[in-house]
């Protein structure tokens, strides 16, 4: 998955989770999506994210330059 894929997978979770919040809670799931805790869950969901995409990266470069892949695949 891209990064704009796993972002986007990311946030269809927490609109689910919110929204069992907020049956549970009597809210609506934009107030729970709002609140402190799904913002620290998207922050902290978005940095792994962007850590996956930079090994990802970093596994591609290692293996183009030792010549596992020609990076003329298509």
């Amino acid at each position: 998955m891209t990064a704009e894929e796993l972002l986007a997978y990311l946030e269809a979770l927490l609109v689910e989770e919110a929204e069992e919040a907020a049956a549970a809670r009597g809210t609506t799931a934009e107030e729970e999506l709002d609140s402190v805790g799904f913002a620290a869950a998207r922050a902290a969901s978005s940095y792994a994210i962007k850590l996956i995409d930079a090994n990802n990266a970093y596994i591609a470069r290692y293996l183009l330059d030792r010549g596992v892949f020609s990076g003329n695949d298509t």
